[in-house]
């Protein structure tokens, strides 16, 4: 018996081209969800956040204000976009190979009907987005990085990984973000292997804080990350 490669190729091809597809849309509706924050003056005081740590805070009113509502828009008989906040998935651990919980601050469950025959779960996969202030470093920002690294997830994650930074830092912009980052990456390039750092990645007019990179894992297999860096210091009062 005889495999024919071609027909599992093109449906490769086509679960590929939809993944990337799903994840521009995703990434284009965190875009919008940021312009509708600026252009409503919106003002983030940390003072009424309670118990909520800050990131939390600005990750909750991005999420339950803006993007579930912008997200609910794209959904139709074909695609259906359903955003979770602080949930846990599990992964395994490349450092000690067993298994660990994950937190995730963003999870994007993508539906996409038009696969349920080239994939398992009828089709279903869920993209993580990591969210981090930057404010005086990117260290923790570049942590983010190296776990993502370190992990083999092992339940329906899209091996394309996101990271929102919210900029505080009122002397920061976008491509002073970018070039920290890229600065960090390279003294730590023996802890995190990157094989391509930070580059533009242009997804919406008038936005130029969309970067791609990537990476590869302890177990030597790779995987994309997609930035995005909104600047907040306009934003988020305390």
């Amino acid at each position: 018996m005889s495999f024919n490669a071609s027909g599992f190729n093109r449906s490769r091809k086509t679960v590929d081209s939809s993944t990337k597809k799903s994840v521009n849309q995703i990434l284009i509706c965190i875009i919008n969800c940021y312009k509708k924050i600026i252009t409503d003056g919106v003002v983030f005081d940390f003072s009424k956040r309670g118990t909520i740590k800050h990131e939390d805070f600005l990750r909750n009113r991005l999420v339950d204000d803006y993007l579930e509502k912008e997200l609910n828009a794209l959904n139709n008989s074909t695609i259906d976009y359903t955003v979770n906040k602080e949930v846990t998935e599990e992964y395994i651990s490349l450092i000690d190979n067993i298994l660990h919980p994950d937190p995730i601050d963003i999870q994007i469950i993508i539906k996409d009907f038009s696969l349920k025959d080239s994939m398992t779960d009828e089709g279903k996969t869920y993209f993580a987005i990591e969210c981090k202030r930057l404010t005086t470093t990117v260290s923790e920002y570049i942590d983010d990085i190296k776990k993502f690294t370190e992990r083999k997830y092992i339940k329906r994650r899209l091996r394309i990984e996101g990271q929102i930074g919210f900029i505080e830092n009122k002397k920061w912009n976008c491509l002073k973000a970018k070039t920290l980052i890229n600065e960090n990456l390279k003294k730590n390039e023996e802890i995190i292997i990157t094989q391509s750092d930070l580059k533009q990645y242009s997804l919406n007019t008038n936005f130029e804080g969309s970067f791609q990179s990537q990476h590869l894992k302890k177990d030597e297999s790779n995987f994309k990350i997609y930035h995005l860096f909104l600047n907040y210091s306009k934003v988020v009062s305390y």
